[in-house]
C-alpha cells in the first residue's frame, strides 16, 4: 500500500539542518512481545516535545531530510514502529487484528508507552497513509488517553465492510495481491474463514464504535481511491459527535496521488497536489492540536468536483470546493429508473410486469475494467472506459437521454434492485458511467452484493428461487458533474472478476476459487410495480459560484483569492472579480504585525496580483474585496 516519502529539500537547504538524534527500542506490549521502533529525537530544542508516530508493515527507512524537517525545524520526536510479525518486530504477523481494541492492542501499548517517556509532552499525533491510516483509525477507536490527533491518509476504519468484503462479497485483487506481496498467503485463508461479519471483525470496525474516538482526526482521501466510502461515512459520525473532524477528497485514485492523470481521464492541472502543498496542510494540522498553534487556514470539508475532461470551460465541474458540512446540506435524492429498451430515467416505468434477463455463468465472469482498486488488475484503475463489457450477454445496459443541461452527482449512491434469480445465491454487480458524446462511457463509481447478505452482513439468508427479492446496493459516492451533451449509464451484471470473486450460485458456504459453479438466470425487473432504479444525490449547480480560479465555495462571493506556498521570493495571488472593486492584499508575520499594506482597483474578470519581495520566512496573507476576504498562509524560501 502507497505511502508518502517526501523530500524535505524542497523546503529546507541543507544549511539549515542542524542534525537529530537518532535511537531504537524494543517496545514491549502487553503480552511481553518486542516491536521493533525506530526514534528520532530533535536536536535544535529541549524536551518535553510532541511526537509524531508511524505504525507500519514496511520498512521503517525515512530520508534525512524529511527526518530533519520533522524533528529539527518542526520540533517533534518522530517514531517509526514496525508492526507485529514484520520488519524486526517480534510475534506472527497480524496485520491490523491486534490494533484495535480486541485481546491485544498494540497501538495502544505504543502510544501509553511513548507518554510514559521523560522526553514526551504527553501528546502524540499519528501519520501516514494506506496501512499507517488504518492503524491510526484503530488506535482511535481503542481511546489511548495520549493520543491528541491523526491524520489517516486513504485508509480504511472497518477492515470487513471498507477492505476485505464489499457488500458481503470477498474484495479478492486486493487482499490476495496484497497478503501475497507482503509474505503472508497463508493469511489469505484466515480471512475467507470469517466471510460473514462476525466478532472477529468487530475488533478491527471503528463503525460499530463512533462513540470511542473522540480525537480529531483530519481525513485524507481520493474519489477513486481504494478505502474511500470507509472515510466519507467516519467524517460526518464523529464530527457530529465531536466537532473536531476536517475532510480532505482529491480527484485521485490509491496509486495516482496527486496526479491529473486518473484511468483513462486527464483532468485540469488543477487537479495536480504536490507533496509539498500536502505536508504543509498535515503540519497545519499537527501543529495545531499538538503544539497549540494558530488554527490551520482551511475549509471543514474540501474537495474536488469532477466533470468533463473534454471541455476547458470548468465553470461548473473540475474545480475544488469548499463546504461546512459533508454530505452537503442543499443535496436532493432523484430515482433514476431502469427501462427495458436499454433506457434510464427520471420518470417510473408505467407498466406491470416488464423485466430483463441474462445468463450469468461462473466459468465467464464479466471481467473488471478500472475500478477503485490499485492492485491485481490488468486493465487499469480509476476512470477506465466500459465500453468492452458493454456488449457481452450477461450485461444489462440502461443509458439516458442526452442530457440537455449539467447534472452534479454529489455524494453517495445507491443501487435499488428489483430482481430474481433461479439459483439459491448469486452476486448483484452495478456501474455508473459518464457517457461521453463519443461514445466512450468512462467508470464513475461501482459496487457489488452477495444476495444472501441482502438483510445484513452477519447473517445469511438463501434466495427462494424465480422470486423477486429488493436488494440495496451501497455504490459509494463520487463528485462528478454530468455534462450536457453526455449521458449517464447504468451497468448491471452479476460478476465482476477479479475485482471481487466470482459467486459459484450453489448457494453452498462461501469459498475462493470454488470449481463448482452453477449457471444462473437472472432477472432484473423494469416495471411499475418492481421499479428498479438508482437513488443519486442531486446537488443544484445554481448554488455555487459560477467563476474561480482554483476553489469553488458553495456561498455567494463578490472575490476569489488564492495564494499557494511558493518557494519563489516574489508569490503571485490569483483573483477572480465578479465585478469591478478595491482589492486591500496585507501580509502579516507570525506574530501578527502588519508588514505591508496594498490597494490596487481591478475590474471585473481573472488577475494576477504580484505580492511584493519577501525575505525567507513565514507570513500571512489577507486579502479583501468588498465584503469578501480571505487569508492563507505562504512560505518563503530561497
Amino acid at each position: 500500500m502507497i505511502f508518502m516519502r517526501v523530500s524535505m529539500i524542497l523546503y529546507l537547504t541543507m544549511t539549515m539542518l542542524s542534525g537529530y538524534i537518532q535511537d531504537s527500542a524494543g517496545v514491549v506490549m502487553r503480552d511481553s512481545v518486542r516491536l521493533g521502533t525506530d526514534l528520532y529525537y530533535p536536536q535544535t530544542s529541549t524536551p518535553p516535545w510532541p511526537s509524531v508516530l508511524q505504525r507500519t508493515p514496511y520498512s521503517r527507512y525515512w530520508d534525512t531530510g524529511t527526518i530533519s524537517y520533522i524533528t529539527d525545524y518542526l520540533g517533534y520526536v518522530f517514531i517509526v514502529q514496525n508492526l507485529r510479525g514484520t520488519g524486526d518486530s517480534e510475534g506472527e504477523p497480524m496485520f491490523f487484528l491486534t490494533d484495535g481494541w480486541g485481546p491485544l492492542q498494540d497501538g495502544y501499548d505504543c502510544i501509553e508507552w511513548i507518554s510514559q517517556q521523560s522526553w514526551s509532552n504527553g501528546r502524540t499525533g499519528m501519520f501516514g497513509g494506506s496501512a499507517h491510516g488504518i492503524t491510526q483509525y484503530l488506535a482511535a477507536g481503542a481511546r489511548p488517553a495520549h493520543l491528541t490527533c491523526c491524520v489517516p491518509m486513504v485508509a480504511s476504519p472497518s477492515m470487513y465492510h471498507y477492505t476485505a468484503f464489499n457488500g458481503g462479497e470477498f474484495r479478492k485483487a486486493l487482499t490476495e495481491t496484497w497478503l501475497n506481496s507482503m509474505g503472508t498467503p497463508w493469511l489469505i485463508d484466515s480471512i475467507c474463514n470469517h466471510p460473514d461479519y462476525d466478532t472477529m471483525w468487530s475488533y478491527v470496525d471503528l463503525t460499530a464504535r463512533w462513540d470511542s474516538a473522540s480525537c480529531p482526526i483530519f481525513h485524507i482521501t481520493g474519489w477513486y481511491d481504494i478505502f474511500l466510502d470507509g472515510q466519507l461515512d467516519a467524517f460526518p459520525q464523529l464530527q457530529a459527535r465531536f466537532h473536531n473532524q476536517r475532510l480532505f477528497i482529491g480527484p485521485w485514485g490509491h496509486s495516482s496521488w496527486g496526479s491529473q492523470y486518473q484511468g483513462d481521464l486527464v483532468y485540469p492541472a488543477n487537479a495536480n497536489m504536490n507533496q509539498t502543498e500536502f505536508y504543509l496542510m498535515m503540519f497545519d494540522w499537527y501543529n495545531y492540536w499538538l503544539k497549540d498553534s494558530t488554527p490551520a487556514l482551511e475549509p471543514q470539508v474540501l474537495f474536488y468536483l469532477m466533470g468533463d475532461c473534454e471541455t476547458q470551460d470548468t465553470t461548473n465541474w473540475n474545480r475544488w470546493v469548499q463546504a461546512d458540512t459533508w454530505p452537503l446540506p442543499a443535496v436532493l435524492y432523484k430515482n433514476l429508473y431502469l427501462h427495458s429498451g436499454n433506457l434510464c430515467d427520471t420518470f417510473p416505468p408505467n407498466q406491470a410486469g416488464v423485466h430483463d434477463t441474462f445468463a450469468y455463468d461462473p466459468q465467464d465472469p464479466c471481467p473488471t475494467y478500472g475500478g477503485r482498486e490499485y492492485i491485481g488488475l490488468s486493465t487499469g484503475y480509476g476512470p477506465i472506459n466500459q465500453n468492452p463489457i458493454e456488449g457481452r450477454p450477461d450485461v444489462l445496459v440502461y443509458t439516458t437521454p442526452v442530457l440537455t443541461a449539467p447534472v452534479a452527482v454529489i455524494g453517495k449512491l445507491q443501487a435499488v434492485l428489483y430482481a430474481a434469480s433461479n439459483r439459491f445465491d448469486t452476486d448483484w454487480t452495478v456501474r455508473i458511467t459518464d457517457v461521453y458524446p463519443d461514445g466512450q462511457s468512462y467508470l464513475v463509481t461501482d459496487n457489488i452484493m452477495m444476495a444472501r447478505h441482502r438483510h445484513g452482513l452477519d447473517i445469511q439468508d438463501s434466495l427462494v428461487p424465480g422470486q423477486p427479492d429488493t436488494f440495496s446496493i451501497d455504490l459509494w459516492s463520487t463528485a462528478q458533474v454530468f455534462n450536457a451533451g453526455h449521458r449517464i449509464r447504468v451497468i448491471v451484471s452479476s460478476s465482476n472478476y477479479p475485482r471481487f470473486e466470482k459467486n459459484p450460485n450453489t448457494g453452498a458456504p462461501f469459498r475462493r476459487d470454488d470449481p463448482n459453479t452453477l449457471t444462473a438466470r437472472q432477472t432484473v425487473y423494469c416495471s411499475s410495480d418492481l421499479p428498479s432504479r438508482i437513488r443519486m444525490p442531486v446537488y443544484p449547480l445554481e448554488y455555487m459560484v459560477k467563476e474561480s480560479s482554483s476553489r469553488l465555495v458553495i456561498q455567494p462571493a463578490n472575490a476569489f483569492f488564492n495564494v499557494m506556498p511558493t518557494l519563489s521570493r516574489n508569490p503571485v495571488m490569483h483573483l477572480r472579480l465578479n465585478q469591478a472593486s478595491e482589492v486591500i492584499v496585507k501580509i502579516y508575520n507570525p506574530a501578527g504585525q502588519c508588514l505591508e499594506t496594498i490597494r490596487r482597483t481591478y475590474g471585473a474578470g481573472a488577475h494576477v496580483f504580484k505580492l511584493p519581495p519577501l525575505a525567507c520566512g513565514i507570513y500571512f496573507v489577507k486579502a479583501a474585496a468588498g465584503m469578501d476576504d480571505y487569508t492563507t498562509k505562504i512560505i518563503i524560501i530561497k
